[in-house]
């Protein structure tokens, strides 16, 4: 490499010199310092150079694999994510579908559970009402048979005499006998 630098130079000075001009004799000891300069840096500073340069390629060789490690790592937990939000999804779905059979089943509890009690009240009601009835039709016949013995003393006090009330006792009296 050194020797290819220092051919190029060499031909770029021996290009400049063949102008022939006053110029040119200043601008060839110009070229001249040039190539010397370059000379002694890369014999003096070559080594320094070459190392810098092969830690430089071997540095980005390295930050290169690290990103590619990096961006498997990203795909890697790009994917646990993914598969993380699936689960998390059919999780949610599921746990959906448990609330809504279960309000659905205590929906369907309640309702049996009201309409028990109501069928409760209802028999309630009408055993009370069949009570209130009997009771009803007690206190009319106790009624009705006080009326009608009312009535019937009445009736007897007004067409039966002494005489009569006697002749049906003794009827009565004969007819328990035989």
């Amino acid at each position: 490499m050194k020797k290819a630098i220092l051919m190029g130079l060499f031909i770029v000075g021996i290009s400049f010199a063949s102008e022939g001009s006053e110029e040119s004799g200043v601008l060839i000891w110009k070229a001249v310092n040039t190539v010397i300069l370059l000379a002694v840096i890369a014999y003096f500073g070559g080594k320094h150079i070459k190392r810098f340069l092969e830690n430089r390629r071997q540095s980005v060789a390295d930050m290169v694999l690290q990103a590619q490690k990096a961006k498997e790592d990203s795909i890697k937990a790009l994917e646990e994510a993914k598969k993380k939000l699936e689960e998390a999804n059919y999780k949610l779905e599921e746990g959906i579908k448990l609330a809504k059979e279960t309000a659905e089943n205590e929906r369907k509890h309640a309702i049996a559970q009201a309409n028990e009690i109501a069928e409760r009240i209802k028999a309630q009601a009408k055993e009370t009402i069949n009570i209130e009835i009997k009771r009803a039709e007690l206190k009319i016949k106790k009624y009705a048979t006080s009326k009608a013995l009312e009535l019937a003393q009445n009736l007897l006090n007004q067409k039966v005499d002494p005489e009569t009330t006697k002749a049906i006792v003794n009827k009565t009296i004969k007819q328990l006998e035989a």
